[in-house]
């Protein structure tokens, strides 16, 4: 092996600064400059200094310093998706609780896509977080093996697997939702388009679990119709649209997540239908504007800051005995059936 070769570390051992100077023939100092984008380098030398970066793998820790002097004090918290009125408040709700507790809040969005989940984590992974508060885009977080690797403290939200090392907030989300189905059909309504994001999504499953046990209670689980939105308000209305243009619509509509009641109301209101007399809405979500339109419309409310408070105290008490077994929690809804249902005439 030649001097100036870096030695290849074992794996799961982090290449350093050094390695990246020795593979690029430059100071360290100089590979700092580089990176931090300062001072006047050779172009050559800035060129063998990304190569080696690239070869080696060298990631920045921009926190590496401060945290050998004191205690982590960042928690890192990934969402789905910030447009989302759901996740902009549970970002809000943890933000008051870090506050409070002397930690700072780092929120970052998946954009509702794996691969930029698992990068997300891997750079709040290279802050050297205290503690993760991930709401998975699909059911295991991803880049598990790198939390666990690092042994970080965690606690997943809303889309839970069933099975996990992770401690866990959640919902009671088929019980929710085999109360709308049993108000629905009490109010005489026996056919039931029911919007779902994807039945990849645990709490998708589980709510649509709900849903059809209700169903078959009531003997209508062959009138329930499900149909699959995708993530966000633009796919839902195209995918509702097309359901409304098949024609013979169901009396009543349940949408299983926020996009999914916007579609299917801008629907309604697109072919001059009205709410509740042409179709009976409930939605999986409260926001504001829900309980002011008229009729405001009925909702499954998930209460965000008994999640966050009970995501939180999971995380503190995580922190405190890192070796206590997995905790799940389960935030029961409350229903609110406002006057978007209509009574049906028996």
């Amino acid at each position: 092996m030649a001097a100036d070769e870096p030695q290849r570390k074992s794996p799961g051992e982090r290449p350093t600064i050094h390695d990246v100077a020795r593979l690029a023939n430059v100071s360290p100092a100089t590979v700092s400059k580089v990176l931090r984008g300062l001072g006047a380098v050779k172009a050559e030398s800035v060129a063998r200094i990304h190569a080696a970066v690239r070869e080696l793998g060298f990631r920045v820790d921009p926190l590496a310093a401060n945290l050998r002097r004191s205690r982590r004090s960042i928690i890192g918290l990934v969402v789905p998706d910030f447009r989302n009125p759901f996740f902009g408040s549970m970002v809000a709700s943890f933000e008051r609780l870090a506050e409070g507790s002397g930690y700072r809040l780092v929120a970052v969005s998946s954009a509702e896509n794996i691969e930029r989940e698992a990068s997300q984590i891997e750079a709040l992974l290279d802050w050297r977080v205290a503690g993760l508060l991930v709401v998975p885009t699909e059911g295991r977080p991803a880049a598990e093996t790198s939390i666990l690797d690092q042994k970080v403290a965690t606690v997943l939200l809303d889309r839970v697997p069933d099975e996990t090392v992770f401690d866990k907030v959640n919902v009671n989300n088929a019980e929710a939702s085999a109360g709308v189905v049993r108000e629905l059909v009490a109010k005489g309504h026996r056919h039931i388009l029911v919007a779902i994001a994807s039945l990849e999504r645990t709490n998708m499953r589980d709510r649509l679990a709900g849903i059809m046990a209700a169903a078959s209670e009531a003997g209508i689980e062959e009138t329930v119709e499900v149909v699959v939105c995708g993530p966000d308000v633009t796919t839902a209305t195209e995918a509702i649209a097309a359901r409304f243009d098949k024609g013979r619509l169901p009396s009543a509509a349940f949408a299983l997540f926020g996009p999914a009641t916007m579609a299917i109301l801008r629907e309604v209101e697109r072919r001059g239908l009205v709410v509740p007399t042409d179709l009976s809405v409930v939605g999986f979500d409260d926001v504001e504007w829900m309980q002011v339109t008229h009729p405001p419309i009925a909702a499954v409310i998930q209460p965000i800051d008994q999640i966050a408070q009970a995501a939180w105290q999971q995380m503190m008490g995580r922190l405190a005995e890192p070796s206590d077994p997995p905790k799940s929690l389960i935030v029961q809804c409350q229903l609110d059936f406002r006057g978007s249902i209509a009574t049906l005439q028996r």
